[in-house]
Parts: structure tokens; C-alpha cells; sequence
């Protein structure tokens, strides 16, 4: 019986010295172990931005299962994106439509965008404009949008737009032979432009107003109460281009 016992306490000392050492051979490991495993976590729950989330898709999900909840998420934010887009864009039609109350005569009103979509870079001969928004008078057709044209094409009232003021033209006298063209296609012959700039004072775009041949011209006296109204309604639409941002749809250009 003594000789059992003295084996056993003999095996019991065994065991206990070995586990001291491999405690201590297994420590550095585990303790590698456990920072991976956390590094591994942490970077899935800021990419997915939340603790429950971050540890699912770690641990539980399957590459698959990943891939797709993202697709679903991403379809999400487009959705989400483009409603925006569609309420802003109603927005400012509905402004130029009380442009065009304002207006008397006038065949159509539009809205074109400011952008360095090209280049990415600076100056008037780099910067480009779209025509994006249009409405017209009843029995007129809208204006047809164009993308990406040179600002070049506003020479003619650049300046005054630059220092924030309206100006009333003549299609047939813009040197701008491209806008020109365009402008006496729809069978525009004069036009009031004027900038749409944001609180800063910085212009984003121009609103036209467009009388047609037939049409009848406004008077110095109404031109003169556009033009006080025409900065405050610029300024609307330059707010809402500012939370409308570009298309969803649109796919980014080269250089920027």
C-alpha cells in the first residue's frame, strides 16, 4: 500500500513539474494566439461599424454569407441615394416652374451644373457645365440635356454671372457658337441668365430663361423685378444641388 502511494506521489510531483514548463513554453503562443484572434476581430467590427455585427461576420458568417448581406446593403444605399436624388430634382423643377410665373412670355427655363468633370483640374477653359434640369411652358418642348460642354461656351456672360449678376441677351449676338447653335435649335431668340451661387457667394450653376421668337418679351420694368427675385431663387437651387450631389447612376470621370 505504501509502495502505491509513494508511486503516486511520485507521478503527481511528475506531472506538476511538467505542467510549470509547458505552461510556460505554451504561454507566448496563446498569447499570439489571443491578439490575432482580436486583431481579426477588431478590423471586422470597424468595417462592419458595430460590436454584434463585427463578431458575426468574424466568426459566424461564411464567405458567401458575406458577400451577399453587403450586395444587400450596398442595393440599399443606392436606393436610398436615388430617392434623394429624384426628391431634389423635383425640387428644383418646381423652382424653375415659379421662375417661369415670374417670367411673363418666357417658353422654357433650365438649370445647367458647374463641374471639373474632365480634368480634375482648374480654369474656365478646363471647367465643364451639364444642362440637367428643364421645364417649359405649355405646347413648348423642354430644353435637351446636355453633359460635359465647355464653360468656355459662357463667355459672353460669364463675368456678370461671376460677380453675381443677371444679364439679359440676344441668341444671335453670343459669340459662343456651340451654345448659340443649340440655343436657336429649340428656336430660342433671347435669354436671362442668371447665377445659382450658395451662401458663400460661389457660383455653381446658371438658370436660363428663354423667350422664343413669337413670344413676348418682357418689359425693363418686369426684367428689373426678375432680376431682384432671381439671386434669392438662384440660391434655393444652388442649396439643393448641394444636398443632391451628383447621380447615383453617374459613373465618376477620369481624374478625379
Amino acid at each position: 500500500m505504501l509502495d502505491i502511494l509513494a508511486v503516486f506521489h511520485a507521478l503527481l510531483e511528475l506531472a506538476i513539474d511538467f505542467g510549470r514548463v509547458s505552461g510556460r513554453k505554451l504561454l507566448q503562443p496563446m498569447l499570439t494566439a489571443l491578439c490575432l484572434t482580436g486583431a481579426y476581430a477588431a478590423v471586422h467590427i470597424g468595417q462592419e461599424g458595430s460590436l454584434g455585427a463585427g463578431f458575426r461576420t468574424a466568426f459566424l458568417d461564411s464567405e458567401n454569407a458575406r458577400l451577399e448581406r453587403h450586395r444587400i446593403e450596398a442595393q440599399a444605399t443606392l436606393q436610398e441615394e436615388l430617392r434623394q436624388f429624384v426628391a431634389a430634382n423635383k425640387l428644383i423643377n418646381q423652382i424653375l416652374e415659379s421662375i417661369m410665373l415670374r417670367a411673363p412670355g418666357a417658353s422654357r427655363a433650365s438649370l445647367s451644373v458647374i463641374h471639373d468633370g474632365v480634368t480634375g483640374m482648374t480654369g474656365v477653359d478646363l471647367l465643364r457645365y451639364d444642362d440637367t434640369n428643364s421645364v417649359a411652358a405649355a405646347g413648348r418642348l423642354a430644353a435637351t440635356v446636355v453633359t460635359n460642354q465647355p464653360l468656355s461656351d459662357w463667355s459672353d456672360f460669364l463675368p456678370d454671372l461671376l460677380a453675381g449678376d443677371c444679364t439679359f441677351r440676344r441668341t444671335g449676338e453670343l459669340r459662343g457658337l456651340s451654345l448659340r447653335a443649340r440655343l436657336e435649335s429649340y428656336g430660342v431668340t433671347s435669354l436671362l441668365v442668371c447665377p445659382a451661387a450658395d451662401v458663400q457667394g460661389k457660383t455653381v450653376g446658371a438658370i436660363f430663361v428663354m423667350w422664343d421668337a413669337h413670344d413676348q418679351l418682357p418689359d425693363a420694368s418686369q426684367i428689373q423685378g426678375f432680376l431682384e427675385t432671381g439671386h434669392h431663387l438662384g440660391s434655393q437651387i444652388a442649396a439643393v444641388l448641394d444636398l443632391r450631389g451628383p447621380s447615383p447612376l453617374t459613373p465618376t470621370p477620369a481624374g478625379n
